[in-house]
């Protein structure tokens, strides 16, 4: 999860690297291994993953276990939430959900809580607008946040539902996204995507890693920290994720 650049990148594998070097006992990982495949973040010999919380209670249950999750530096998180924007491009007449029928919308999976779980939550039972599948004229499964974004730009989509997090960090990246894209609404909150273990064979306690990235996130250089741009992380249990199931 938020792998956006190289740099992101580096700065968790810092932290992971100190909170090693300063907590030995739990034996953390020191390289981050980028991918969403389900037989590596699966195996027994996994220990530590970081998914999205709607595949944790859905593809996930009774296989992971949730230890903390990040409370993000982020305007409107008040703990380890986050939130999504629906975003348009910045000329598009759309000003709002209601507004985006029967036109085009871009998720990165049909299972992310972010890009479609809280979409379908806002058409389907905010505001009452039907089945999302009928809502709108078509669903374009793009990958990730960044594609769903480029492809609104590109003019392949019209609307997308992108966690704020994330918006931080690319508009990091390309600053050039504030002026490009509009934002026509923001979602429910939900728990934050969790720092997970196998049931079976856990990495330590949720208490353990809490405290053992906190440690380390206060010692970082101010540098890193502000690419992380994290508060603290905080404990989590699988009850927090659960409702998401029914969103």
């Amino acid at each position: 999860m938020y792998s956006i650049d190289r740099e992101l990148e580096n700065a968790w594998e810092s932290l992971f690297l100190l909170a090693a070097e300063r907590s030995p006992v739990l034996s953390l990982p020191g390289k981050i291994l980028n991918t969403v495949d389900d037989e590596v973040v699966t195996s027994y010999n996994n220990r530590l993953s970081h998914v999205c919380g709607y595949p944790l209670v859905k593809r996930f249950a009774g296989k992971l276990q949730p230890l903390c999750a990040p409370y993000f530096d982020i305007y409107g998180y008040t703990g380890a939430e986050y939130f999504s924007y629906f975003l348009v491009r910045r000329d598009s007449q759309i000003n709002s959900i209601s507004e985006a029928r029967d036109l085009v919308a871009a998720v990165n999976s049909l299972d992310s809580n972010s890009g479609m779980s809280v979409l379908r939550h806002e058409i389907e039972k905010v505001r009452g607008l039907g089945s999302i599948d009928d809502f709108f004229q078509r669903i374009v499964i793009s990958g990730s946040h960044a594609s769903s974004i480029n492809s609104i730009l590109d003019g392949e989509t019209d609307i997308a539902s992108i966690d704020a997090s994330s918006y931080y960090y690319l508009q990091k990246n390309k600053p050039e996204l504030r002026s490009q894209l509009k934002i026509v609404g923001r979602s429910i909150k939900t728990p934050s995507p969790p720092f997970v273990t196998d049931v079976n064979n856990p990495l330590c306690t949720p208490y353990d890693l809490a405290a053992a990235l906190n440690g380390s996130l206060g010692a970082l250089s101010d540098e890193l920290k502000n690419v992380l741009n994290i508060k603290k992380f905080l404990v989590v249990t699988y009850a927090d994720y659960e409702h998401m199931l029914y969103l």
